[in-house]
């Protein structure tokens, strides 16, 4: 497992939404949309979906729109990865904040773990436990830098953040690829 690079988490993000765009803002618009609508209970297939669209344009294909609802074929593991890990981090907010901060990584981590291939959202948060444990700092800061980066849109009135939410999504993808090598399940070792 490696340690994220932040300049190259944000430098993707930028480029992946310099590349399409118009995909990446009415994607993040509709995950906002349905989200919001249904209280947060279709983010989770959905960020699987945008994960996923990420991956097709990441190795080269042409992303569409409608890849975002291709996270609902996982639609059980993707909304266990997001519910329960934002559940976690969000009660390590209310244990003196801190803790909240250090674990933030946990919840893009564990949807890109379900986005390229994981069938079980509780061993999707397992292993994106493991992968941020072993990156804590590294993952911290990369987590906050996409945070500030997704957020600073909303200083022009709210509307720069079409903007700047996909860079942070797209970031937060290559954030939780690089420390989980890619998705691949970690190897076991047998001793004889």
């Amino acid at each position: 497992m490696a340690a994220p690079d932040i300049g190259t988490c944000v430098s993707a993000g930028i480029n992946g939404l310099k590349k399409d765009p118009l995909t990446h803002i009415v994607t993040s618009l509709l995950i906002g949309i349905v989200g919001g609508a249904t209280a947060g209970l279709l983010t989770g297939p959905m960020m699987v979906g945008y994960m996923r669209m990420i991956k097709r344009e990441d190795e080269g294909h042409k992303a569409e729109i409608a890849d975002v609802f291709k996270g609902f074929d996982d639609f059980v593991p993707g909304l266990l990865a997001v519910l329960l890990s934002s559940i976690i981090v969000g009660i390590g907010f209310m244990l003196c904040f801190i803790p909240g901060l250090l674990i933030m990584a946990l919840v893009p981590v564990a949807t890109y773990l379900v986005a390229v291939g994981e069938k079980d959202g509780i061993k999707a948060i397992s292993r994106a436990w493991d992968a941020v444990k072993a990156n804590l700092l590294s993952a911290f800061f990369c987590g906050l830098i996409l945070a500030i980066v997704g957020s600073l849109g909303a200083l022009l009135c709210g509307i720069g953040i079409i903007l700047t939410l996909p860079i942070a999504f797209i970031g937060s993808y290559h954030m939780a690829k690089q420390m989980t090598d890619g998705g691949d399940p970690p190897v076991a070792i047998t001793l004889a």
